[in-house]
C-alpha cells in the first residue's frame, strides 16, 4: 500500500506522467515504460481484481441484464463511452497526486458495506449503484482527489448501464404506457382516424387492434436520450443553465418521439397494412422515431444557440477594421448543430 500513499504535489500520477502522452493508452504505455511507475501498475491491477472478485455477482447481473432485456442492451456501449470520456480527460495532462485518500477510503467503506448488506438482502440495483462508487473511491485512493475531479464524468456516465428495479421500471413505464395511448389516440382522432381506446388497447375502424405494451412505453428512449443529453451537456462550452435545459429535454423529447412512434404504428395498420406494424418493421419504425427524436434535439441546440448568440452584446470593433478578423460562430453542442 506504500505505493499509492499520498506524494508531495510536484508528483504526478503514474497515469499521467508525461505530458506528450495524451491518450489513456499513451499514459498507460508511459508508466509501463517507467520502472519507477510499474509497481504502482501492479497494485493498480491487484485493486482491480479483488474489486472485481468482491462484485462478481453484480458484473453477472450486467451480462444478464444486457443480453436478455432488450430494454438494457445498451449496457455494453455504456462502459466503452465512459473510457472515451476519461480519454479526453486524459488529454489535459497530468494530474498531481494531492489529497484524496479520506475521501476515497470513504466511500470504498460505503460500497463495500452496501455489498456486503445485498448478500443476505439480494437488492441488485444497491450492489450495482456501490460498484460505481467503489470505483470512484479507488481512483481518489490511487490517485488522489485531482484524479478524480478530472474523472468525474466518466464514472457519473456508468449510471447508465445500471437496470432499474422491476418495481421501479414498472411504476414508470405504466403511466407512460397510458400517456401514449390518450395522446396518440386524440391525436389520429383529430387527423380523420376514429379511435376507441380502452385503457392502453386502442380498437381501429375493422376491429383492428393495437395494444401499447410496456416495450412501447417509451422508456426505451428515455435513458437513451438522458444519456446523449448527459453526454452533450457535459461536453458542451456553454454556460450552466444551458446544460441543465438540455439535459431535462430528454424528458419531452423522448416522450414525443415515442408518441410520434405510435401515431405512426396506427397509421399504417389504418392506411396500409397491419403486418407492416410488427416484427422487424417496428423495429425499424423505432430506429427512424429515434432519428426523429435526434432532429428534435437538434432543434434544441439550434434555438438555445441562436437565443444566446442574441443575448450577448455586440463586439466593439476599432475604427475602419470592422471587417478584418471576423469569424462565423461554431455550434456548441458535440452533435455539430
Amino acid at each position: 500500500m506504500a505505493t499509492v500513499s499520498q506524494a508531495p504535489a510536484t508528483r504526478s500520477s503514474p497515469l499521467a506522467e508525461s505530458p506528450q502522452a495524451t491518450t489513456l493508452l499513451g499514459l498507460l504505455t508511459s508508466a509501463v515504460r517507467d520502472p519507477s511507475q510499474r509497481m504502482g501498475l501492479v497494485g493498480l491491477a491487484a485493486c482491480l481484481a479483488l474489486f472485481a472478485w468482491m462484485f462478481r455477482d453484480c458484473l453477472s447481473h450486467f451480462v444478464y441484464a444486457w443480453t436478455q432485456d432488450e430494454n438494457y442492451s445498451h449496457g455494453f456501449l455504456v462502459p466503452f463511452i465512459s473510457l472515451y470520456f476519461a480519454n479526453l480527460s486524459a488529454q489535459k495532462g497530468p494530474v498531481p497526486i494531492k489529497g484524496g485518500l479520506s475521501l476515497g477510503l470513504v466511500c470504498l467503506g460505503i460500497a463495500l458495506a452496501i455489498r456486503m448488506l445485498t448478500i443476505p438482502l439480494p437488492i441488485p440495483f444497491l450492489a450495482d449503484l456501490a460498484l460505481v462508487l467503489g470505483l470512484a473511491g479507488l481512483c481518489a485512493v490511487l490517485y488522489g482527489r485531482g484524479a478524480l475531479r478530472r474523472y468525474w464524468f466518466a464514472f457519473f456516465f456508468l449510471i447508465f448501464m445500471i437496470p432499474l428495479p422491476v418495481a421501479l421500471y414498472s411504476r414508470i413505464a405504466s403511466p407512460l404506457q397510458l400517456l401514449a395511448s390518450q395522446v396518440a389516440s386524440t391525436v389520429m382522432n383529430a387527423t380523420g382516424v376514429p379511435v376507441l381506446r380502452e385503457g392502453n388497447k386502442m380498437t381501429l375502424p375493422g376491429d383492428v387492434e393495437m395494444f401499447v405494451a410496456e416495450a412501447c412505453s417509451g422508456m426505451r428512449q428515455l435513458t437513451g436520450f438522458m444519456a446523449l443529453t448527459a453526454a452533450v451537456a457535459f461536453l458542451t462550452n456553454r454556460p450552466v443553465w444551458y446544460r441543465i435545459l438540455i439535459m431535462f429535454s430528454a424528458i419531452p423529447i423522448a416522450l414525443t418521439a415515442n408518441i410520434a412512434r405510435v401515431v405512426l404504428t396506427g397509421y399504417i395498420m389504418h392506411f396500409v397494412n397491419p403486418k407492416y406494424a410488427a416484427g422487424p418493421y417496428h423495429t425499424l419504425e423505432g430506429l427512424l422515431l429515434m432519428g426523429f427524436g435526434l432532429m428534435l434535439l437538434n432543434l434544441e441546440c439550434w434555438g438555445l444557440d441562436r437565443l444566446i448568440r442574441l443575448a450577448e452584446p455586440p463586439a466593439t470593433e476599432p475604427p475602419g477594421r470592422e471587417d478584418q478578423g471576423r469569424t462565423s460562430p461554431q455550434p456548441s453542442s458535440i452533435l455539430g448543430w
